[in-house]
């Protein structure tokens, strides 16, 4: 991006937290890059990845050490489907990184700066501020109450101990719910408010564009890919939740299958996805529609206008003059008639349909095996 050019996109939290952490620890540890290759290369690694890889090594190595010595007993060992929720955590990371790059480099591509009103600021941030904070103050209250409701506090207490406490009411809702969360609101945003933007803020349409998409093409391409990574996260939530009981011989837990609120939380997401990814294309294929056909009821308007009378096909066009008005309004016709309503291709919605199809299939699957053993 050019200095000086338009700012899209904004800091992430687990940006922001290592940030500070590197500010506080950075100075008070020597400089090893130059003497040690091994420490320089994983100096080049982005700060959120070693920030949340040093959470989830303390959570796997230290707390877990703890725990097998003060109640003979190890999560990890005993249950190693449970490294789905790091892995989880890992792919949010990427998958806000992921977005909030591609969707400022997907305004740039379109050149949203020139197709908005002057001075409109509806596309520099993919997500409020004050919104992130809500939902993070509302799921966290949510899961300590569903701890507390369901009754699970003393069973961690007895198998895993201190440590596993600690894990459970203060690693997972302040060191993996707030990269969850800002996953959650950052697929909202993209799917649902910000198509409604292009609307609201009547972006330029794009009639010249070699796709034929209006110019929405990267928007398009953000939203599929965006859905597919959302998709994963379903599936390893899925792994994480129903996998010791579909293999008891090989993978133990203390805790009951999943209450029927945790399989219609991930059946509900499931439903998000698919009605996400629907709501999100039908509203840029409404914005789309009605750019298209609004323009080309003007051009017909013209078209009209420079034709004279249409119906009286031999003596029309005599005039070389009027010939060649008539073969640039019809060209521009044709540029607008081409240009699809949907910013997606048939082969995106069918690779679309199947990601939507994947989480459910898998769910039902595993549920059906729980049954049946």
């Amino acid at each position: 991006m050019a200095d000086g050019g338009p700012q899209y996109g904004e800091r992430l939290w687990v940006e922001q937290a290592a940030d500070r952490v590197a500010a506080r620890v950075g100075p008070a540890l020597p400089d090893l890059g130059a003497s040690t290759p091994a420490v320089g290369r994983l100096q080049s690694v982005p700060r959120p990845y070693l920030l949340v890889g040093a959470i989830i090594l303390f959570d796997i190595f230290v707390l877990h050490s703890v725990q097998q010595v003060t109640v003979g007993r190890n999560t990890v060992l005993d249950n190693p489907s449970w490294l789905a929720l790091p892995a989880t955590v890992l792919l949010a990371v990427f998958t806000n990184r992921y977005a909030r790059d591609r969707y400022a480099d997907a305004c740039r591509e379109i050149r949203i700066g020139s197709r908005i009103e002057s001075g409109s600021t509806a596309f520099q941030r993919l997500v409020p501020a004050r919104p992130k904070r809500a939902l993070f103050v509302v799921a966290v209250v949510g899961y300590y109450l569903y701890l507390i409701y369901t009754g699970r506090i003393p069973t961690i207490a007895e198998y895993e101990g201190v440590a596993g406490l600690f894990g459970w009411l203060v690693i997972i809702p302040f060191g993996y719910a707030p990269v969850l969360l800002e996953t959650a609101a950052m697929y909202a945003s993209l799917h649902i408010s910000l198509p409604r933007r292009f609307d609201r803020e009547d972006v330029k349409f794009y009639y010249f564009d070699p796709h034929n998409l209006g110019g929405l093409r990267p928007i398009g391409e953000l939203l599929k890919h965006s859905f597919y990574l959302f998709v994963a996260g379903v599936v390893l939530l899925t792994v994480l939740l129903y996998a010791p009981f579909v293999f008891p011989e090989f993978l133990y837990t203390p805790y009951r299958q999943p209450e029927t609120v945790v399989t219609a939380f991930l059946t509900g997401l499931w439903a998000v996805g698919v009605l996400s990814i629907g709501f999100s294309l039908l509203t840029l294929h409404r914005y789309m529609r009605k750019r298209r056909r609004r323009k080309l009821k003007s051009l017909e308007k013209r078209f009209y206008e420079t034709v004279g009378d249409p119906s009286d096909v031999q003596n029309a066009l005599n005039d070389s003059d009027e010939l060649e008005r008539f073969q640039r309004e019809r060209h521009r016709i044709g540029q607008v008639r081409d240009t699809k309503e949907f910013p997606a291709s048939t082969a995106m919605w069918l690779q679309i349909i199947v990601g939507g199809i994947i989480p459910l299939v898998i769910q039902w699957g595993v549920r059906w095996l729980t049954r049946v053993i």
